[in-house]
């Protein structure tokens, strides 16, 4: 069974890289202050890395067999 990731684990970087339910690449920020879906993995790891200016350690990939979701990072937008 593969899980699901609404939070992010202890310390692996800022932004996480990797597939949502559908099989979309997204970024999902461990801040939930930005995010997105985006065409293909390289799309999405050069979004990540220019959000966090290159720093190193602070994009990583989703472990294997962990679906991402950007519901937190969207959830403070709704009912406004």
């Amino acid at each position: 069974m593969r899980g699901v990731a609404d939070a992010a684990p202890a310390h692996q970087g800022r932004f996480m890289v990797g597939k949502d339910e559908r099989g979309s690449w997204i970024v999902r920020d461990s801040l939930g202050l930005t995010g997105g879906v985006f065409v293909d993995r390289q799309a999405a790891v050069h979004f990540a890395m220019v959000e966090c200016d290159y720093a190193p350690g602070e994009v990583c990939a989703a472990p294997a067999g962990v679906v991402l979701s950007l519901d937190a990072v969207f959830a403070s937008g709704r009912g406004q």
